[in-house]
């Protein structure tokens, strides 16, 4: 509810007074996470040129909460939505539409596969602060980088 509030611009008790509930709450921050996401891959997937751009987007935008770990606070609320029926299901659709679009992207179903578990990886990284983010942030980074590379060059 503290970044929610921030993001917002008012206090906790202001957020809590716009919602019907605490599940409404749970929901819309996880409709607000998801759209963020996406954003971010729409605007990495929209200056990419190449193969598997949704794929390389999708890294690119993971690579951006890495580079902003205090926004990645918005994990959280995915670990929290296990808890939260509609939640869950919001998560379940869109992560098959991204499934959806990782398949479209055609490239080496191998590199793709590494790149998303990288990526998923990376969440858990930040999430739990894993070998502290922050010392290896740049080998993560260069390593997804080496492999959204080698994606790209596939077509080339």
């Amino acid at each position: 509810m503290d970044y929610l509030a921030k993001k917002v611009g008012i206090t906790k008790g202001g957020v809590l007074y716009h919602f019907e509930s605490k599940g409404i709450l749970l929901q819309k921050m996880n409709e607000m996470a998801i759209e963020e996401f996406e954003r971010k891959i729409e605007h990495h997937r929209s200056i990419l040129t190449g193969s598997c751009r949704f794929t390389r987007a999708y890294a690119m935008a993971t690579l951006d909460y890495l580079q902003d770990t205090g926004n990645a606070q918005l994990t959280a609320v995915f670990i929290s939505s296990h808890e939260d029926k509609v939640s869950f299901e919001l998560w379940k659709k869109n992560s098959q539409t991204w499934e959806d679009k990782f398949v479209l992207d055609q490239g080496d179903p191998d590199k793709v596969l590494m790149l998303r578990l990288i990526c998923d990886g990376i969440w858990f990284s930040i999430m739990y602060d894993y070998a502290n983010v922050d010392q290896i942030k740049e080998q993560m980074k260069k390593i997804v980088l080496q492999i959204c590379h080698a994606l790209n060059r596939e077509e080339t």
